[in-house]
């Protein structure tokens, strides 16, 4: 048995079916296995992991042996108020049913001196996938997901109220109706679950869009690739860690887990935030979606106590990025924010930047596939590494002129870790006889690009990337500039045929765009599609006179049917026209 001190809280995906994930623990010699197995396509799977003996079978026991809420808030500085996330509510969603979900809850309560939280209080509330009270059936594996949720959701935000939404099973379309509901009965809704990445996912973005509301996702346990609902651009993807300690129990420092789920997304496009956060380059995802952004303690070397009766007969340890999950859905809480990519990537969180490690991708200073940007860590409890770096972003991300005027952009110097130096910048992937300049130069928290185009500079849309430098550090951020010609008259008209398409959910329907007179480029784009649709131009910015706009729609499991007005703009230069069109989606 690991020794008194393990006992603290972790929050994150739990897994609990008896898959192999690692051989042998660290800790005593400890085996680890999942508590729920690989999901066929179009299903998901829980997150946890629990300590199993040499036979495979969990181990339980009459008292806690992982670590306890006391060790995790120290190891992050966590607030530890019995009010913290009081006046929020945090969501669950988990698959099938755990019928002793509650009086856990108040077994683990209990022996960590946290405030009852219960159905009788208001404090607890346990739904099926559309709110009501016939529960699915109950499911061991998913049942211990359970449990390590809304245990260690109560522990880090033991003020906020908990919701637990039960979908009738693990198929996505059952824990995206379970999505539905919860985030509108919550501000902050953790998913300890996730599948494979399949092309069409991105249709299912949408049921983790709620104004005023934080959705976080546990990244998975497997290292690389990435997996979803983890990979959609809507969540904050939460990643694994290891947490240390010496003999005594003190907390020594942090580093990436080996299992913990990252990489960069197959079919998804990373947000703005992330793409311009000066760390985003090195990850190598071109413009995809890369995960984690966060992580928390997961290793189940270094795992968290949990109380499960239904399936387990006791006190268990587990881990698996699940625990990271709802821990950081808690922390969110707690703070009171919108915890969306722009928070993530702003400066508002204080990070622990995590940099030794490797998941299949090394963990480097700023930002990486293995951890993220790191862990929320209030204070400098313990080691870990906090150098001192800067983020660079830069706005507005697109810029349009015509030859021989000027364009400006804003550079955002941010700071991590009290970077306090001055920042050198340079701009490169101008086109011929375009000129750029910074002011000031170097800059320590902003500076103003002015990129001067020639008579003579060609037509066409540049990829401007800004480089800045400050001793060893260096980040890059990139926006783009689309010159048109000075020859183009003051003024233009812009038409579009035919007035009206229909077209049946899954297919494709085209437009043509005209523009008179032919001339210099025109930049088109288009508004009013459902998300669930796609749109392209071919060509744009288009200088023949004309521009096909080709419409995909998908088959979602859920909607996209229905009439859509569609509103095609055309800039050139200062000169922009707009026309509208029907889309009918049968």
């Amino acid at each position: 048995m690991r020794s008194a001190w393990l006992v603290s809280a972790l929050v994150g995906t739990a897994l609990v079916v008896l898959v192999p994930v690692a051989a042998q623990g660290s800790n005593g010699g400890w085996r680890h296995h999942a508590a729920c197995s690989a999901p066929p396509v179009g299903f998901a799977h829980c997150q946890a992991i629990v300590d199993v003996d040499a036979q495979g079978d969990p181990v339980s026991s009459a008292t806690p042996g992982g670590l306890a809420p006391a060790s995790i808030e120290s190891a992050y500085g966590f607030p530890t108020g019995s009010s913290a996330g009081a006046g929020k509510t945090i969501a669950i969603v988990d698959a099938y049913d755990d019928p002793y979900a509650e009086a856990d809850l108040g077994v683990f309560s209990s022996q960590f001196g946290l405030p009852p939280c219960t159905t009788a209080n208001g404090c607890f509330t346990k739904v099926n996938q559309t709110g009501g009270t016939s529960y699915p059936r109950a499911d061991q594996g998913w049942g211990l997901e359970i449990s390590l949720d809304i245990q260690w959701a109560h522990a880090i935000a033991p003020g906020a109220h908990v919701l637990l939404v039960e979908a009738s099973s693990n198929s996505f379309a059952n824990l995206l109706t379970a999505e539905d509901y919860a985030k509108a009965h919550a501000q902050y809704v953790s998913n300890s679950w996730s599948g494979a990445e399949f092309s069409s996912e991105s249709a299912d973005d949408s049921h983790f869009v709620q104004s005023g509301v934080s959705f976080f996702a546990s990244s998975g346990d497997n290292g690389l690739p990435a997996e979803y609902p983890s990979a959609s651009p809507n969540v904050i993807s939460v990643g694994g860690t290891t947490l240390h300690f010496d003999g005594s129990g003190n907390f020594t420092g942090e580093t990436g887990w080996a299992d913990g789920g990252g990489g960069c997304s197959l079919f998804e496009y990373a947000t703005s935030a992330q793409s311009s956060f000066g760390g985003y380059s090195q990850t190598n995802c071109g413009a995809k979606r890369a995960t984690p952004d966060v992580s928390l303690d997961a290793d189940p070397n270094s795992g968290v106590s949990v109380y499960d009766s239904y399936g387990y007969g006791g006190w268990i340890i587990v881990g698996g990025t699940s625990a990271a999950a709802p821990m950081w859905a808690a922390r969110s809480a707690v703070a009171g924010a919108v915890v969306n990519a722009a928070y993530v990537y702003g400066n508002s969180i204080p990070f622990r930047d995590i940099t030794s490690g490797n998941n299949g991708a090394s963990c480097l200073v700023g930002f990486d596939l293995c951890t993220g940007r790191g862990s929320w860590a209030d204070s400098g409890s313990g080691s870990g590494t906090t150098t001192p770096d800067f983020t660079l972003s830069a706005g507005p991300s697109s810029q349009t002129v015509t030859q021989g005027s000027k364009a400006s952009y804003t550079v955002t110097i941010g700071d991590e870790n009290g970077f306090n130096g001055s920042v050198q910048l340079a701009a490169s992937g101008l086109p011929s006889g375009a000129g750029a300049s910074f002011n000031p130069q170097p800059a320590s928290a902003s500076s103003t690009l002015t990129v001067t185009t020639a008579a003579n500079t060609p037509v066409g849309t540049y990829t401007v990337t800004i480089t800045g430098t400050s001793g060893s550090l260096v980040h890059s951020t990139t926006v783009s500039l689309t010159v048109g010609s000075s020859s183009q008259g003051s003024n233009f008209s812009l038409s579009v045929s035919p007035s009206s398409r229909s077209v049946a959910r899954g297919s494709s329907t085209t437009y043509t765009v005209t523009i008179s007179p032919a001339g210099g480029p025109v930049s088109l784009s288009l508004s009013g599609l459902p998300t669930t649709s796609s749109d392209s131009f071919g060509p744009n910015p288009t200088s023949s006179g004309s521009s096909t706009l080709t419409v995909r729609t998908t088959r979602p499991r859920v909607g996209g049917t229905g009439t859509f007005t569609l509103t095609i703009t055309g800039v050139s230069g200062g000169v922009s026209h707009t026309a509208t069109v029907t889309l009918v989606i049968t």
